[in-house]
């Protein structure tokens, strides 16, 4: 299978939900609020735009509160071409088009989709009533490094595994995809006949080393848990071994 086939597939059968944080408080400021508090915020949160609304809520915040979006971009853009007050209401900032909405239950790949049209995804509860979160193509494309890209080069690691296994005889063809053999199982049968294989120059012990690590970094991702640093960087390691020992 190829990369790009197997980010389709991730995207595809993924809900936001599974991926994001939807739990977080909605980061929010009224219309009447002063703009100066919607760039405090913005700017010690990291966001560059806020939700903004109509009423405060007590507890989750109403889809028939939103008034639009406020963003650094149009703050920094009245700015070059004109004064304003950082005392004026946000209302006088807020952006009111390309915004869309999904629900928490959306794939990957339709949100995707949307942002094509939208600068802004706010994305519901199924019962499109609660607002979850504000996403923004730069939030899919962080989610996007950080979950679909890992993913598929796992998919190619294990496709390379059970391929070699399969071309060397250790593994017949028809029982390789699942049926009675894990991607552990892939490990062990390749330690076990390392010798057959053909792996050229490289290293048995450091080779089977690394391959635990995505095996350890393949179970994380199944259970939905972003990788840290050195989950992806043995991914990355092991792609480069593989892509010399074609």
């Amino acid at each position: 299978m190829e990369k790009q086939e197997q980010a389709y597939d991730y995207m595809s059968d993924h809900t936001l939900k599974n991926l994001i944080n939807l739990d977080e408080d909605v980061a929010c400021v009224l219309e009447t609020d002063p703009l100066s508090k919607a760039t405090t915020i913005m700017l010690s949160k990291g966001f560059s735009q806020l939700l903004v609304l109509r009423r405060m809520p007590k507890d989750m915040v109403l889809r028939e509160h939103i008034v639009g979006v406020v963003s650094l971009q149009s703050i920094v853009s009245r700015l070059m071409v004109s004064s304003i007050s950082l005392e004026m209401p946000v209302r006088k900032f807020v952006e009111q088009g390309q915004m869309s909405l999904c629900t928490e239950d959306n794939n990957l790949l339709s949100v995707l989709e949307d942002l094509e049209k939208s600068e802004y995804i706010v994305v519901l509860d199924n019962k499109r009533t609660f607002v979850k979160r504000l996403i923004t193509a730069f939030d899919i494309a962080v989610l996007y490094k950080q979950k679909v890209i890992p993913y598929s080069q796992i998919e190619f690691i294990e496709c390379f595994v059970r391929d070699r296994l399969i071309k060397f005889g250790v593994l017949p063809s028809n029982d390789a995809y699942g049926e009675k053999f894990v991607f552990s199982d892939f490990i062990g049968l390749f330690s076990k006949n390392w010798q057959k294989l053909e792996m050229g120059s490289l290293d048995y012990s450091l080779f089977v080393q690394l391959l635990e690590k995505v095996r350890l970094a393949r179970n994380a991702m199944m259970h939905f848990r972003t990788l840290d640093i050195a989950s992806r960087n043995s991914i990355e390691e092991m792609i480069r071994l593989l892509n010399i020992t074609k």
